[in-house]
Formats: structure tokens, sequence, C-alpha cells
């Protein structure tokens, strides 16, 4: 018999993210064609295209059960989210979409899973959190500008395996968490 223990168990490389339904990864795919033409580069893969939340790390079936029990205890409301800012993270020959200002959804969804992956001892980033989407890897050059609007509505939210197969990354979701519709406002 096999024991089921983190020794035997090489875990899976794990992280958080808001995935964009098929219409929307076509649309930032196209925009990201528009960047590769000035900006040269490669594109993001369609099916890739994401707004990561948080990076886990490698995590083992006993911390992701864990993960995955308190992610579906979370209580958080639907919100829109503008993508209306080109940028580049010059470091790393990366070229970005995100908002210019972060709605208050993104920032308490963000702030519990934060908290969540503390509580279970995950490596958490310092740095502030930077909402974006990679759109161009190891391009030729920065960019910082607004852009026409593309609006979103955040309804859920997806715990993602990062595997490296022939030379690529690809992503597959494996679970996905609601978020809860906001209620009218009746005014009398």
């Amino acid at each position: 018999m096999v024991e089921n223990n983190i020794s035997t168990d090489p875990g899976k490389r794990l992280f958080l993210a808001c995935w964009p339904d098929q219409s929307l990864q076509e649309l930032l795919y196209e925009l990201a064609r528009h960047l590769q033409l000035k900006h040269g580069g490669k594109r993001t893969n369609k099916e890739n295209i994401h707004l990561t939340l948080i990076f886990l790390g490698q995590v083992h079936k006993q911390k992701e059960h864990q993960l995955r029990e308190r992610l579906r205890m979370l209580d958080i409301k639907q919100f829109d989210l503008e993508l209306d800012k080109a940028g580049s993270f010059t470091h790393c020959r990366l070229n970005w979409l995100g908002p210019r200002v972060m709605p208050r959804g993104l920032k308490e969804l963000h702030g519990a899973l934060k908290l969540i992956s503390h509580d279970l001892g995950f490596h958490n980033d310092d740095r502030t959190y930077q909402p974006h989407i990679s759109l161009l890897r190891d391009s030729h050059s920065e960019t910082d500008h607004a852009t026409k609007p593309i609006a979103w509505n955040i309804d859920r939210y997806c715990l993602v395996e990062s595997k490296h197969m022939r030379g690529e990354v690809k992503y597959e979701i494996i679970e996905q968490f609601p978020l809860f519709e906001q209620q009218p406002v009746i005014k009398h």
C-alpha cells in the first residue's frame, strides 16, 4: 500500500485566476495581434489568456483539498472590470492589458484569496497586486497608455494547474468558483 503523504505526492503547480469566456479571449487575442505588430514579441496563446489573482506554487493533494474547501465557502459578489490600460513590465519584456482603476470587488476577491493562501501556508508575494492580462512576451518596446475600454463581468474565478508540455505551458482549469450576483437596489 502506498502512503498518501507529502513525500510521495509531487503536487501540482497551481494558481487562482479569473478566466474570460471564449469571446473575450478571442477579442484579447486580436488586441494582442495589434500590439505584436507595434512591439514585436510572441502573443500569449489564446486559450491561456487570463487574469492571475494569486500564484500558489507546488501544492500537495492534502493542501489542495483544504484550499478547495475554503474557496467553496467564500461569499464574494460579482463585479465589473474595465480593461482600459496597456502597459509593460520592462524587466521581463512583457506587454499587458489591465484596469487603470482596480474595482472594489477585485480588491475584495484578491484580499480574501490572499488571506486564505496565507492561512494555508502558501508563499505570498509581498508586492502590491497589479492586475493585468499578459498579451505579449519578449516584446521589443514598452507601452503605457489608455486604450479603448473592454468591459468584463467577473462572475467566477478558477483554480488552475500550470503544466509544461512539449516546451509549452498549458493551463488546465481544475475547479470554478462562482461569485454571487449583486442584489438589485430597490428605491422607494
